[in-house]
């Protein structure tokens, strides 16, 4: 804090490197409008996905010395990049770094490395994203320059609760206030930019909820970095018009829908191997293709976790370096189990669930080879049966509008702080089952005289459960119509009842 008041006070240009996701740009464009505000001149750079490879790589030092920043900033990225820091550091720049991400044996020499998950970091919350670092860097800031509190903070906070949510971390502790109080500023007063991407992506602006950002925004931002280059997500989150926000906005969703079919196509192809895999009992999926996209095989590999329920890894290969994304279950260390196999890989990094990593097309072999022994050794029978938590058991009368209203109170929601889940047992349907779309299921059932619509995603395989009676796992909700308001139960498991 007290290297950055320095720059404040001698108008040094500071530059911000961040990563190519939602929390990346999020941040950097947070840490950018916050020194502009200050008067600071800043000069920013996020790596291309395909060109420039993940976090601060030895070509994200060639950008930083692009610009002419006597302090350089990393955001999302940088705990891990030892030698790359040490080369900027060499050039006489003075480097924090602010990170979220599992830390190495040794740190950066740098003048200071944020990162919750130090281990050696007395701070009492470990789950802050990057976007929540970087804000409470801009929180110290306020207090060593004597500025009145909120005055940096306040219009930051839409991009907190961006990133927040987006990043896919715990919303609990400090993260529930950020997001609670993040979301408010969105749904009041967001940054132009985000204005606009809100209105083109048709989210409902007056109940936006961590969904609304996980769902809606959040995929046409990754977009950009994932189809293209995520500079336009950070432009369009400094934009001062509207006639600056809605081209950027309008790129964004354009991209959002080439990167949808590219999906398409990749899962597709992706199934096919998976199944072969499968085939041979393996634990664990390690899938490579040189024709798959490198934008869009992290959201495949968490489409094949949900398929299969077996940690999945994607690999985009390219000459002479693939890039892989990684997405795991409950129980199995992504992160640590790719550390196992950390001689034959080019570079890694992540979390206990998700990660990525490089690789030679020469060692792809023998990484799925050591990758699926280390699955085969530490995920039992028990880890690959998906468990569904229950959090209330209730009749089906019991459940109302009113109800709904109850459990709101205890949002913002998300991961490790899910809607509550209710069980109702003995369950009937009251009419035959319903399958839109040739995917979903509708029925209404009834207990006890009580009738209540139930929907559930994906599980038009459950109908002819519903012939007998169920015990059925649900999350109540709301679904409004042309105005009209009514209680849905929205289905996670269904089961025979057990009499």
């Amino acid at each position: 804090v007290t290297r950055l008041a320095e720059a404040v006070y001698k108008r040094e240009v500071v530059t911000i490197f961040g990563d190519y996701d939602v929390d990346g740009t999020s941040s950097t464009a947070l840490l950018v409008s916050t020194l502009g505000a200050l008067g600071v001149p800043t000069e920013w750079r996020i790596p291309h996905r395909e060109s420039d490879g993940y976090g601060l790589s030895d070509r994200g030092v060639e950008l930083v010395r692009e610009t002419s920043g006597t302090l350089v900033i990393t955001v999302d990225c940088g705990v891990t990049a030892l030698e790359q820091i040490a080369a900027l550091t060499s050039d006489g720049r003075d480097v924090i770094v602010l990170d979220h991400h599992e830390t190495a044996d040794s740190l950066p020499d740098a003048v200071a490395v944020l990162d919750p998950k130090r281990r050696d970091c007395p701070y009492p919350f470990e789950g802050l994203a990057a976007v929540g670092v970087a804000f409470k860097l801009v929180q110290a800031l306020e207090d060593v320059l004597g500025i009145a509190p909120g005055t940096l903070m306040l219009p930051a906070l839409d991009l907190v609760a961006l990133g927040t949510a987006a990043d896919i971390v715990p919303i609990v502790d400090e993260n529930r206030v950020l997001m609670r109080a993040g979301l408010r500023r969105l749904s009041r007063k967001p940054c132009v930019g985000l204005a606009a991407l809100i209105n083109v992506a048709s989210v409902n602006r007056r109940n936006l909820t961590t969904s609304s950002i996980v769902f809606g925004l959040a995929p046409r931002i990754n977009a950009a970095g994932r189809m293209g280059s995520a500079s336009t997500a950070v432009r369009l989150f400094l934009a001062t018009d509207d006639a600056e926000a809605f081209p950027l906005a309008q790129q964004l969703a354009d991209a959002n829908r080439v990167r949808q079919t590219e999906d398409k196509a990749t899962l597709e192809a992706a199934i096919a191997e998976a199944e072969e895999q499968i085939g041979r009992g393996v634990r664990a999926l390690v899938l490579a293709d040189a024709s798959w996209h490198p934008g869009v095989v992290g959201i495949v590999a968490a489409r094949l976790v949900e398929r299969y329920y077996l940690p999945t890894i994607m690999i985009a290969m390219s000459d002479p370096i693939g890039r892989g994304s990684g997405r795991s279950i409950d129980g199995f260390d992504l992160h640590a189990a790719l550390g196992e196999c950390a001689d034959v890989l080019e570079g890694y990094g992540g979390h206990v669930k998700a990660a990525g990593l490089s690789i030679t097309a020469e060692n792809v072999a023998v990484f799925r080879e050591r990758f699926q022994a280390v699955a085969k050794r530490q995920i039992t029978d028990d880890l690959l049966r998906p468990k569904q938590e229950i959090d209330v058991v209730a009749e089906l009368g019991e459940v109302s509008l009113d109800t709904i209203a109850d459990i709101e109170r205890l949002g913002p929601f998300g991961p490790e702080n899910r809607r509550p889940v209710f069980l109702s047992r003995n369950v009937r349907a009251a009419a035959p089952p319903e399958i839109l779309k040739g995917a979903h299921l509708k029925v209404e059932v009834y207990q006890h005289g009580a009738v209540r619509e139930i929907i559930g995603f994906n599980m038009a395989d459950a109908a002819p459960l519903f012939e007998n009676p169920v015990d059925i796992a649900y999350v109540p909700e709301t679904n409004t119509f042309l105005g009209n308001t009514r209680l849905q139960l929205r289905v996670k498991a269904v089961r025979t009842a057990e009499m």
